[in-house]
């Protein structure tokens, strides 16, 4: 049998009875995302929503759920695939199809008999966040928890190398949203941003002419984005507990500030001065606070390529210095807002994007440049920020009250925060390991501050 036929030219079959011409390698960032597994780390994202009852004060019948996933399960192929590890440890894992799904288990139904407070479920959160999905199936679930006011909250765990960011959105809005909204169409726009929430700036070269033009620009983009920073007490061990922590603004609120605070602000800068002013609060103790905090900050590139409908990871990233030791927060949003400009005016996640996928086709040297790149001094913290859909949305007749994302945090990077927006709202993320960043709560406290204080500000 060669190349997935067998000598008379059919598809062939391995000893698992998988049809080997129906195999699918994982892409060269999706397997180095199932590699990063771990003890402690276990490769998925999670959304959390929150449901109200429907108009006759009812709660959300997980057994609903489980019908509306088994009628819009058949559009997302790779919801019924699981991984296969290769045979050989240099050779890619495959997506294959897998044997049977059980949606039982998938959608599973799950807590105590009695409905959670808000404070139990944001600790139930951490608790399902930390548990690992079961490779022999495919790498998704949700788990449906009765909470108090007849309301019920999905955890939604979906592998990241399954789906990026904005691959899941797209993922959780065709499958259970109750209408096929535009899922893809930015809350973040503003007169001064273009359709992604980046600045009105003219777009990526174009294939013809990247090569020569990322040649060009990459020695500086790798001097931006790759020169050690400062150490930071984010520089933490983790272990395999999560605790979560969230909280939500209206969009309109960071739209103000925007528009105030000059013609070259965006909303994805006043995201990152909403953070930087909230850890200058939270750090703020005898040790005082850094002098600079460098967040990576992930750029989606799946949109500029007008690949919809395409789940898997198409990423790069942006490594921006919160300026944390600066006292007025209107110069601490400009500060930022000079870095990221440069930034992607000079296309550097583009660039990025090329030379790390040409250190990919030689693998040892690929692993010990990402292993270095992915050090505690290269960022402290990832701050990522995707587009929800504009709408509020519902499923099954019943509201969707409140939707967040969680992303994991990493070793010797022990916190995470995910931003995400929907209908008018947004919602900030906060995961940690707790024995090694606690205090969450203080955190999500101190994001108000920092918002409100921006708004005196300006």
């Amino acid at each position: 049998m060669k190349n997935g036929k067998s000598d008379n030219g059919t598809p062939g079959r391995d000893d698992q009875g998988v049809t080997a011409a129906r195999r699918e390698r994982l892409s060269l960032d999706d397997a180095q995302i199932l590699r990063l597994e771990s003890a402690a780390i276990k490769g998925h994202t999670g959304k959390v929503l929150v449901l109200a009852p429907d108009s006759e004060g009812r709660a959300l019948s997980p057994a609903r759920l489980r019908d509306r996933v088994a009628e819009r399960i058949s559009a997302f192929p790779r919801l019924s695939q699981r991984v296969e590890e290769p045979r050989l440890r240099l050779g890619r894992p495959a997506w294959v199809e897998a044997p049977e799904v059980d949606l039982d288990w998938h959608v599973a139904e799950t807590g105590p008999p009695d409905p959670l407070s808000d404070e139990e479920f944001r600790r139930a959160v951490g608790d399902v966040l930390s548990e690992r999905l079961d490779h022999v199936r495919p790498l998704w679930r949700i788990d449906a928890l009765p909470l108090t006011g007849d309301r019920v909250g999905l955890i939604g765990r979906i592998h990241h190398a399954m789906a990026d960011g904005v691959s899941a959105i797209k993922l959780v809005a065709g499958l259970l949203w109750d209408e096929r909204v535009d899922n893809a169409t930015p809350s973040l726009r503003s007169s001064r941003t273009d359709a992604h929430g980046e600045p009105a700036h003219p777009g990526p070269p174009s294939p013809a002419a990247s090569e020569a033009r990322i040649l060009v620009r990459l020695p500086a983009a790798l001097w931006r984005e790759l020169r050690p920073g400062e150490d930071s007490v984010l520089d933490r061990h983790i272990g395999p507990d999560r605790e979560v922590a969230w909280t939500t603004f209206p969009l309109e609120r960071l739209k103000r500030i925007e528009h105030d605070a000059g013609d070259a602000v965006t909303v994805n800068d006043v995201v990152l001065a909403v953070v930087a002013g909230g850890l200058r609060r939270w750090f703020a103790g005898p040790d005082g606070r850094p002098h600079d905090l460098r967040v990576q900050v992930p750029v989606c590139l799946h949109a500029r390529e007008e690949e919809k409908g395409e789940l898997g990871n198409r990423d790069s990233f942006l490594n921006v210095d919160l300026p944390l030791a600066e006292p007025d927060p209107l110069t601490r949003l400009r500060v930022i807002n000079a870095e990221t400009r440069e930034r992607k005016l000079e296309h550097d996640a583009d660039a990025l994007y090329a030379f790390f996928h040409a250190l990919g086709r030689f693998r040892p040297l690929y692993r010990g440049v990402t292993r270095l790149t992915s050090g505690p001094r290269e960022f402290a913290l990832s701050v990522s920020n995707v587009p929800g859909p504009r709408q509020r949305a519902v499923i099954l007749g019943h509201a969707v009250e409140q939707f967040c994302s969680f992303a994991e945090p990493a070793d010797r990077h022990a916190l995470r925060v995910s931003v995400i927006s929907l209908g008018g709202e947004l919602a900030f993320g906060l995961c940690s390991d707790p024995d090694a960043i606690a205090d969450l709560d203080g955190l999500r406290g101190a994001l108000a501050e920092s918002i409100a204080e921006l708004e005196g500000a300006v």
